[in-house]
């Protein structure tokens, strides 16, 4: 797992040229698959030169340097109209405000960790003020990733006690939704994550543990596969192969 401080800022390597072909400006996230979805890369003519390298083209992310097969991979901005629109949307995490799905402000992203191989957000780090110290939060409760704020579910054991404003449902003579309220909250992720994929085209070969081919390359994502890929254990290996 790597931290964004662990990743803006290191030079990029064409593997096949052998020399250094950019530096790692920014990460640029898909907030429906809740991924990095491009490096930005900066040729050192910052802004009259940027390019974004795509995720699933890089080869490895070390202590010192971000590899790639080949400076090819690397595109400007304006050749690259899914980056283009990711930018647009001016998503960002750090510095970003966490909501949760009962409507309550619990901090302020400060940093996050991805998994270096799939670009998969994996934990998100907070303040709830500038005093706190830095709270770790799995970014499985996330339900938006959004311009304004990022919306979470609300647990009790992962986000704190209910704030002293909220009254019990004791007081109110409402049942407790915090269950039904998780339940809602994480089958509406999961149908946008469906409904991202449906329609898509596999650019690989999806293969079980077995080694056998689940769905094609070529194939166009139908519900019937994406309940096949979840069958086997692939759900998420599906999103990272389509386009």
């Amino acid at each position: 797992m790597k931290k964004t401080q662990d990743i803006i800022g290191l030079p990029v390597f064409s593997v096949v040229d052998g020399r250094q072909v950019g530096q790692v400006k920014d990460l640029v996230i898909n907030p429906e698959e809740g991924r990095v979805e491009y490096l930005l890369v900066s040729d050192g003519s910052w802004y009259v030169g940027a390019r974004v390298l795509p995720f699933d083209r890089v080869m490895g992310v070390g202590e010192h340097a971000v590899t790639t097969e080949s400076e090819n991979n690397i595109t400007s901005i304006a050749e690259a109209a899914k980056a283009n629109d990711l930018l647009k949307r001016n998503v960002e995490l750090k510095g970003n405000r966490l909501l949760t799905d009962r409507g309550d402000f619990i901090g302020k992203v400060t940093e996050y960790q991805l998994d270096e191989n799939s670009g998969i957000i994996t934990s998100l780090y907070f303040q709830r003020s500038e005093d706190a110290a830095a709270e770790e939060l799995d970014a499985q409760q996330v339900l938006t990733y959004g311009s304004d704020v990022v919306v979470v579910r609300y647990q009790q054991s992962a986000l704190g006690s209910t704030p002293a404003s909220a009254e019990s449902p004791a007081e109110t003579g409402k049942p407790d939704q915090t269950e039904t309220g998780e339940m809602d909250g994480a089958a509406l992720f999961k149908k946008r994550q469906r409904e991202y994929l449906i329609g898509k085209k596999a650019m690989r070969d999806l293969r079980g543990q077995d080694g056998q081919i689940i769905i094609a390359e070529g194939t166009i994502i139908t519900e019937a596969l994406i309940d096949l890929a979840e069958q086997h254990n692939k759900f998420v290996e599906l999103s990272q192969i389509v386009k």
